[in-house]
């Protein structure tokens, strides 16, 4: 950026755009306020350029007050309790507090990069059709086996080659239902009217244990599938604390695999014309991760067996009914 500058002089800055930020949180005050601060720093820096950004703390079903005390240290940020427990329960109560054009949601284990919002307004600016934009997750730090092993594996980084995903895509048999390459909820940006055209985020998923995944992946394959592209932006940083211990690592591989099987059933059943490719999807996900188990006993994988098994083990889990016993679970919890 610096020798950008030094070269072509300071570009020429977009607006800021219509968007509210959401953080939604749960029991993590500390994390929350690392979270807020970059935020905060953000939407003062830019009040010269449009309109000020709408920061939102979404309190996710809280044991006490510490989130709340926490947001309150922040002059100008929002605070809202949503008292069902889930991540998409959280999400749909930003959706409903805000009358912004777009809607953020950055994980509170997350920091925005110093120029995330000038990014977010350049890409708005360039793709006003688009139905939302997500953009890489780098590590926040790497001190740990459990850290260094997932981001050696690939981490939530997608690269950082600008995209546009369409409904349809040319010689890929699988799209869309390969959604997971499109983005990580960590940092994504969603139009607000089409997430209301599209009736919110599916409260069946993210619900926390036992299927603590899959609500994001879930709207970006809908966002695609309405017609309205998803744009990765390749300058929209965040940097994300990665899992620092294996038994947390294993679980978060065990939800992908969970998570994955349970949005290809939903899918099929939402939509019957996508069996085909969500078979094929379903099909190539096992090969994948067959030819990664043998590597891995064979010691020639970064990731050790017992996370690989646990990722192929929530596959079949969730191939066999998760996603229909989360509804009836979060029936049960409304």
């Amino acid at each position: 950026h610096s020798l950008r500058e030094a070269l072509l002089g300071e570009p020429e800055r977009q607006p800021t755009p219509s968007l509210t930020v959401a953080v939604c949180t749960r029991n993590r005050a500390d994390l929350l306020r690392r979270c807020l601060a970059p935020l905060v720093a953000l939407r003062d820096e830019r009040r010269h350029l449009g309109p000020e950004i709408d920061i939102l703390v979404v309190d996710n079903a809280p044991p006490d007050d510490s989130t709340r005390v926490a947001a309150a240290e922040f002059a100008g940020v929002r605070y809202v309790c949503e008292p069902v427990p889930g991540l998409n329960f959280g999400r749909n109560r930003a959706l409903a507090s805000t009358t912004r054009e777009w809607l953020a949601f950055v994980d509170d284990d997350a920091v925005v990069d110093r120029f995330w919002l000038d990014r977010l307004a350049e890409g708005v600016a360039a793709s006003p059709d688009a139905g939302g934009f997500t953009g890489p997750i780098l590590p926040l730090m790497l001190e740990t086996e459990a850290q260094l092993r997932f981001e050696y594996a690939g981490g939530f980084g997608k690269g950082f080659d600008w995209e546009r995903f369409s409904r349809e895509r040319w010689n890929d048999r699988i799209y869309p239902s390969n959604a997971g390459r499109f983005g990580t909820g960590a940092c994504m940006v969603h139009s607000t009217s089409l997430l209301r055209e599209l009736g919110g985020f599916d409260e069946a998923l993210d619900t926390g244990a036992p299927l603590p995944g899959g609500g994001d992946i879930d709207m970006f394959y809908r966002v695609v599938r309405s017609g309205r592209p998803l744009v990765y932006l390749p300058g929209l940083l965040v940097f994300h604390e990665h899992r620092r211990d294996m038994p947390g690592l294993r679980k978060q591989y065990y939800s992908w695999g969970l998570s994955v099987a349970a949005l290809m059933r939903k899918s099929i059943r939402c939509a019957p014309e996508t069996r085909p490719s969500q078979h094929r999807f379903m099909r190539w996900w096992l090969r994948r991760h067959a030819i990664r188990l043998v590597k891995a006993l064979a010691g020639r994988d970064v990731s050790p067996p017992r996370l690989v098994l646990a990722e192929i083990l929530g596959g079949i889990i969730g191939y066999f009914g998760e996603y229909e016993r989360s509804q009836k679970r979060i029936a049960l919890r409304r």
